[in-house]
């Protein structure tokens, strides 16, 4: 299990390497703990409205695009299992209020924004982040189970399980990264498990076992999403701090919302390959 742990200057005398980053990183968390007077930065946050929906399974479906209306909603209809009962206000305000509720965790002044276009030019006092694009999107992937017997007869069982994704598309603050889009997603998926209980001439018998996931699935997927965005922006948003601070920086720090503290702390290189993917 890691161990949380608060940054105190004593510490620093301590510490060898990484010791001032992580000085600094623990510093910028606890200024805005004990309300010091230079806790003066602020985060501007635009948070998403809409849902874009995409059943990528109908990308198979040759000639879709030629097909009536009515063929289209059967076999839409045939694919779609949560996209067409997905509540959009309630799978935003998942994702938005756990993205929110993590940030509050910092103590940070938080400034919600309507219009993108009115977000500040980041500097020494202001962080921004604007969610620009936010997608559900499901579909089905074909799977098999099959095997031989001694006797060379062939058995298999054809099944699809359901995947449910959500995507999301960031602009993030940092002087040295305009312009860049950042991209996050997480998914779950259904499971199968098949177990042959009989083989009777020629004839297999299976007992399956499906885990099979929902529309309260993807709510919850949306509220683990957003605490995993908000908390990767806090490592971002710390990271930028100390090379703002330094001119440099060579760590990488792990945030834990539930303490408001640095979890861990490993080399840049290695801890920014779990962040937000540069597109």
């Amino acid at each position: 299990m890691k161990k949380s742990l608060l940054i105190a200057p004593l510490l620093v005398l301590l510490l060898t390497g990484c010791s001032a980053d992580w000085y600094y990183a623990g510093r910028f968390l606890t200024k805005f703990e004990y309300q010091s007077k230079d806790a003066t930065e602020q985060i501007y946050v635009v948070l998403p409205k809409s849902v874009m929906h995409t059943n990528s399974s109908l990308n198979d479906i040759a000639g879709f695009m030629f097909m009536t209306e009515q063929e289209q909603d059967s076999v839409i209809a045939s694919k779609t299992s949560i996209l067409n009962i997905l509540d959009d206000s309630i799978f935003l305000s998942q994702f938005n209020n756990a993205f929110l509720f993590v940030l509050s965790r910092t103590r940070i002044p938080i400034v919600l924004v309507d219009d993108p276009s009115r977000l500040p030019i980041p500097d020494d006092n202001h962080f921004t982040v604007n969610v620009v694009q936010f997608e559900a999107e499901e579909y089905l992937q074909p799977g098999n189970s099959g095997f031989t017997t001694k006797q060379g007869s062939k058995f298999s069982y054809d099944y699809d399980l359901r995947h449910f994704s959500i995507n999301a598309w960031f602009e993030l603050d940092a002087r040295d990264t305009n312009d860049i889009i950042y991209f996050k997603n997480n998914e779950i998926a259904e499971t199968f498990h098949g177990t042959v209980t009989s083989l009777r001439q020629d004839k297999a018998t299976m007992k399956t076992h499906f885990d099979r996931i929902n529309v309260n699935d993807a709510y919850r997927l949306a509220w683990n999403f957003g605490i995993q965005c908000a908390t990767l922006y806090v490592e971002k948003m710390l990271t930028e701090y100390v090379c703002r601070t330094k001119g440099t920086n060579s760590s990488y720090f792990y945030y834990a919302p539930s303490c408001n503290c640095i979890e861990e702390i490993r080399s840049y290189d290695e801890g920014i390959k779990e962040s937000f993917e540069k597109l």
